[in-house]
């Protein structure tokens, strides 16, 4: 016969209750999403490949909408499917809308970036508000001269000027277009940002252009620091590249934003940083908690630079690519310019609602170019449930826009480039799949700059091909392969233009 002391049957007791409410836990909270193995330490990065929208592609296929994976030793939760991606950014919204805390992401702006870095709650929704307001504030601001707003005068002249250099450049044959379009791009955002218009042979403005490239650059190969905490503490090339170039570019913020308090004037909103300052005026009198300290305009500036710069001239090169590729398309917007505006005048923002075909291209190029295939990480603010599975508070979610951007079940023909899907039987543009193109985010973190981006886009392409015709080499491929990049980026290629008056 066994005999047990009081003090073993107690411990047992006590044992059994604790396994016993774990597994409660457990079983309440629901299992974890299903995902492939990884290695000690690596997890799932040696896996990841150089495209790892399409790696995530192939894991949903096993693994379904929502499964798990580790970089490194930090759980990642990768998310497929429209309607499941809805549950996160729109009915779940908030419960996602954090953002990790990478040690990338802590280096922009200090910590404060508005896309980036800082957390979800009160504090960035004052924050998100005051710069979604600067933006129209800006937007409709204009000369007293003008019937036109400063934006689209601004994009008017530039692009005016971008058709010459492109014309120039074709006198000596089939060249890169890449550079044009990137200090074109950088010229036009300088002004909205700071109101200064560089020249592209500008020393500061080059100079500018260098810290993009050398931040992006860093920002790649800085990364696996965000997985691996231990290379923190290794002098990592990368990590000191990048705090550099951020170092240089928030001082070069910051003077201009210093020049702006001394020069600004009462209603008369000269750029994004004006609206800023005005916007932040005003609610220091009505709300002292309202307002941004001049770090924040700083960062709330930066923001807006970076993702005007580098949205746009991506978005200018894939279209310039497509336009090539598929020459056909091309005569067809040619076909409605002359129709709808001719060559008397030059194109306006309100233009976009009767350039249908244009509109329908502009939107297949965001569509199949999938050039911002996932969405900037977010991270879940509590304990969750998705679509039957737990996710633990804190955990990194990546959003796989690529993917609802090619579903065969949201678009037929995914992998073809046919901007004709999104017109409607009688020609006009179907606002309700425009709506189901996935780039610009969606919910409470989408882009604050989706407007202002998509006017930039139409002004720059139409008075282009209101004057030029686009023309690749002759048997030349035209791949339309990416380079992986937070925003890709098409491969080197070369073009010819034509004047068309």
């Amino acid at each position: 016969m066994l005999f047990f002391t009081n003090a073993e049957i107690t411990l047992s007791l006590v044992t059994f209750f604790i396994v016993l409410l774990i597994t409660k836990k457990i079983w309440r909270r629901g299992k974890l999403p299903p995902g492939p193995w990884g290695m000690p330490i690596l997890g799932n990065i040696l896996q990841i490949g150089e495209l790892p929208h399409m790696t995530f592609l192939k894991m949903k296929e096993k693994y379904g909408d929502v499964f798990r994976l580790k970089l490194g030793i930090v759980p990642v939760v990768v998310v497929s499917g429209l309607e499941t991606i809805k549950k996160v950014l729109l009915k779940q919204g908030e419960q996602f809308a954090s953002r990790p805390k990478l040690y990338t992401f802590s280096l922009i702006n200090d910590g404060t970036s508005l896309a980036f870095s800082e957390q979800f709650g009160d504090a960035w929704k004052i924050h998100k508000k005051i710069a979604k307001m600067s933006l129209k504030e800006f937007s409709k601001s204009s000369r007293s001269s003008s019937y036109f707003s400063i934006f689209e005068e601004l994009m008017s002249s530039q692009s005016e000027a971008f058709v010459e250099t492109l014309l120039k450049n074709s006198e000596k044959g089939y060249f890169d277009p890449s550079q044009d379009i990137t200090y074109t791009v950088a010229s036009i955002i300088c002004a909205l940002c700071y109101g200064k218009h560089y020249g592209h042979d500008d020393q500061e403005f080059l100079g500018i252009i260098q810290l993009t490239v050398d931040a992006q650059k860093a920002s790649g190969s800085a990364a696996p620091a965000d997985f691996i905490p231990i290379l923190r503490f290794f002098p990592l090339s990368g990590v000191r590249t990048l705090l550099r170039a951020i170092d240089k570019f928030n001082n070069f913020t910051k003077k201009h934003v210093e020049e702006h308090h001394g020069s600004y004037e009462k209603g008369h909103i000269r750029d994004i940083t004006d609206a800023l300052i005005y916007l932040c005026n005003r609610k220091k009198v009505e709300d002292k908690l309202f307002a941004l300290s001049d770090a924040q305009i700083v960062s709330t500036v930066n923001d807006m630079f970076g993702a005007g710069y580098d949205t746009i001239s991506s978005a200018v090169q894939w279209s310039f690519l497509y336009l090539i590729k598929y020459p056909e398309v091309q005569d067809k917007i040619h076909k409605e310019i002359d129709e709808i505006i001719g060559t008397s005048r030059s194109p306006r923002f309100d233009d976009r609602k009767d350039l249908h075909y244009t509109e329908a291209f502009i939107n297949e190029v965001l569509r199949h170019s999938s050039f911002v295939p996932l969405t900037i990480p977010h991270c879940t603010i509590r304990d969750t449930n998705l679509n039957g599975y737990f996710i633990p508070k804190d955990t990194s979610v990546f959003i796989n826009m690529y993917q609802v951007n090619h579903d065969q079940t949201v678009w037929r023909d995914a992998d073809l480039f046919i901007p004709e899907r999104f017109l409607d039987e009688s020609g006009r543009v179907d606002k309700s799949l425009i709506e189901k193109v996935f780039i610009f985010g969606m919910g409470v973190r989408k882009c604050l700059g989706e407007d202002v981006a998509r006017n930039e886009m139409f002004i720059f392409l139409t008075s282009i091909l209101q004057h030029l015709k686009l023309e690749k080499e002759p048997e030349h491929h035209v791949d339309l392969t990416p380079v992986f990049g937070l925003t890709m980026k098409p491969k080197p290629y070369t073009l010819r233009t034509e004047n068309r008056l």
